[in-house]
């Protein structure tokens, strides 16, 4: 279905540029001397791609299951630019009873923030039988990938790579290119939101683990994965965890790998035996081949069952390493290392990732508290971030009525206009069972700190209301989301209850001046320490711990509406989500919005007012009866 991890699949070079100098069309710029978010190259080419979206039966792992796919490829073809082009994509929709978009997972889309790709805020969706063109300059370089932000559909193999090549700060002599890890499920993606989305704790369990959309399943002897190397070269490995829930344990039998990038962001290099990458986050490695050239080695990758449900046997994928002279007949006997089956949910320590490029947070304009509950509203299951979940509006996108000067939002899609603060810092605080992928459209975050609450009384000084039912770990079974027993149904949400418990707490709301620990109507498990505060990690997707908190930072420096969210696909679907509106004042009467929306809504307006769309969850990923 795709030559990625084929014994035919292609190196990538160091630039696609029509440019003859030897660094490319970047020159002299380098991770360590230029500010990627201010200076950019230009190279004045467009890169164009041209994507059909399908239904299409196909057998990743030996069994036939029912596939969104681009251009009948899974994982979906990889774009590839330079660092100061343009890309340009058409993308026509091929379905013939869904919408759908791209969103550009880790492009900033400054100066673009139509482009961005996310049903009702950003766009209509791409209506049956319609086209639609995304053009935009990636902001940044090195290794990312595209989804659909419509519904689930990125769960049924909806997503690919994508590479912009830029300047290195370490010296590699083969780049293997995309290697993508992600959970797999046989079900097509409504079945698996709906467990969760008809208020039961239990969600469908992942059937299957893949390498660039590749692994055997029960033993059937369907294709691996598996990828070149050359005996005394230094390789780059772009990973790349698309999964819709699972955190990603990546190792190679007997080698260490040297990590030189995080989500963007080019690191000084650190060595280690295993990559742990949530969500949506990406990492790029370097190899030394120091094999012998009849060689060959397992790449493994490893779903925790503690972090992510699965069903028995589903945890691995393996993908072989053949070097030049290895006979490919014969699969490699290694053994894992120490730490390839590592359970640990979270990501490297926040001291380990120092930004080849240092950048200082200030003090921020402003601070806010966001803890998160899953509650049950008798209908189905709905996040919650600070009191507030969300649903969008497919056919009136928020980043119209704010181009439009209307910046009041209904209360439901969650949008909160934090005007033209220079900065912005949230402390997010996981109150429940289940990690976090904690991921921001539009921006790289200084992630400065995390660690433990100490309890939930903390999070919450005034106390939980009783209408909230909150589930607590012991309601769940020993899988995060996997329990068995769906005949819990507490009672629906009393709305005067509720109204009655917030003006209570607003009465008795503490002086913040007698208690610096909390913000607003919420107290804060950090203690203001900061990671490397000179120069914290940045990335673009955090993992939030069961009880633990992280802090994050952005400039307000980038006008539009950008979702923080969680990257699993049914914590978005149920509500999880934030709206940024961003210095609204920059982009009012914009025409290119205009223009970007009449593309999209004319047709889709068409489209439903002849078919029902059935949008019972959140909006950016909903699902069908």
């Amino acid at each position: 279905m795709s030559d990625l991890g084929t014994p035919h699949g292609r190196h990538l070079d160091r630039c696609i540029s029509h440019h003859t100098s030897p660094n490319c069309s970047w020159g002299d710029m380098s991770p360590s001397n230029t500010n990627p978010y201010r200076t950019r190259p230009d190279t004045g080419v467009t890169r164009t791609y041209d994507f059909t979206i399908t239904k299409e039966t196909a057998a990743p792992d030996g069994v036939e299951a029912e596939l969104l796919l681009v251009n009948s490829q899974f994982p979906g073809p990889l774009v590839e630019c330079d660092w100061g082009d343009y890309v340009e994509i058409t993308v026509h929709n091929n379905l013939s009873d869904d919408g759908t978009s791209i969103h550009w997972h880790g492009m900033l889309q400054q100066e673009t923030p139509w482009m961005d790709g996310v049903p009702g805020v950003a766009q209509c969706p791409i209506a049956p039988g319609s086209s639609y063109t995304y053009r935009f300059k990636p902001d940044l370089y090195g290794t990312c990938w595209y989804h659909s932000h419509y519904e689930a559909q990125a769960v049924s193999g909806f997503s690919g790579p994508m590479v912009i090549h830029g300047p290195s700060h370490v010296d590699y002599d083969i780049d293997l290119g995309p290697i993508v890890a992600s959970d797999y499920f046989h079900e097509f993606y409504d079945v698996v939101t709906k467990g969760f989305l008809e208020n039961r704790v239990e969600v469908t369990l992942s059937d299957n683990n893949l390498i660039n959309g590749k692994n055997s399943y029960n033993g059937n002897d369907a294709p691996l994965a598996s990828f070149n190397f050359t005996s005394g070269k230094t390789h780059r490995l772009r990973l790349i965890n698309t999964s819709a829930f699972a955190v990603q344990k990546i190792s190679i039998d007997g080698y260490t790998m040297i990590i030189m990038a995080n989500d963007l962001v080019p690191i000084q290099p650190y060595e280690t035996d295993v990559i742990t990458l949530a969500a949506g986050q990406r990492s790029d490695v370097l190899v030394h081949a120091t094999g012998s050239p009849t060689d060959s080695t397992w790449l493994r990758a490893y779903k925790p069952p503690d972090c992510s449900p699965g069903k028995e046997g589903s945890y691995i994928a393996t993908a072989a390493i053949f070097y030049e002279n290895a006979d490919r007949t014969r699969m490699p006997t290694t053994q894992p290392g120490a730490n390839a089956y590592n359970k640990y949910c979270g990501n490297d320590p926040l001291d380990q990732a120092i930004p080849a490029y240092p950048l200082t947070p200030g003090d921020p304009s402003m601070t806010e508290i966001l803890p998160v509950e899953l509650r049950p509203n008798g209908s189905s299951n709905l996040w919650y971030m600070a009191n507030r979940t969300f649903r969008v509006d497919y056919n009136d996108p928020q980043l119209l009525n704010a181009r439009d000067g209307n910046f009041n939002f209904p209360h439901i899609q969650n949008v909160h206009d934090y005007g033209s603060n220079s900065s912005l810092r949230f402390i997010i605080e996981n109150t429940g069972f289940q990690p976090h992928p904690v991921h921001m459209h539009g921006h790289n975050f200084w992630v400065l700190q995390e660690g433990p609450c100490t309890d939930n009384e903390t999070v919450f000084p005034h106390g939980q209301p009783e209408f909230a039912h909150v589930y607590s770990p012991g309601e769940a079974s020993d899988h995060f989301g996997g329990g068995s027993d769906s005949s819990h149904h507490p009672p629906r949400m009393n709305v005067s209850q509720a109204d009655e418990f917030l003006e209570k707490r607003q009465r008795e709301r503490p002086d913040p001046r007698s208690k610096p620990n909390i913000i607003g109507d919420y107290g804060s498990c950090w203690d203001g320490s900061i990671v490397n505060p000179t120069n914290p990690q940045r990335r673009d997707v955090q993992m939030l711990l069961p009880g633990h908190y992280i802090v994050i930072q952005i400039d307000m420096d980038n006008p539009g509406i950008w979702p923080l969210h969680c990257h699993i696909a049914w914590h978005l679907s149920g509500g999880m989500g934030w709206m940024i509106l961003e210095r609204p004042d920059e982009f009012y009467n914009n025409l290119n919005i205009s223009d970007a929306m009449s593309q999209t809504c004319d047709d889709w307006r068409a489209w439903t007012g002849y078919n029902v769309v059935d949008q019972i969850d959140g909006g950016l990923r909903r699902m069908k009866d």
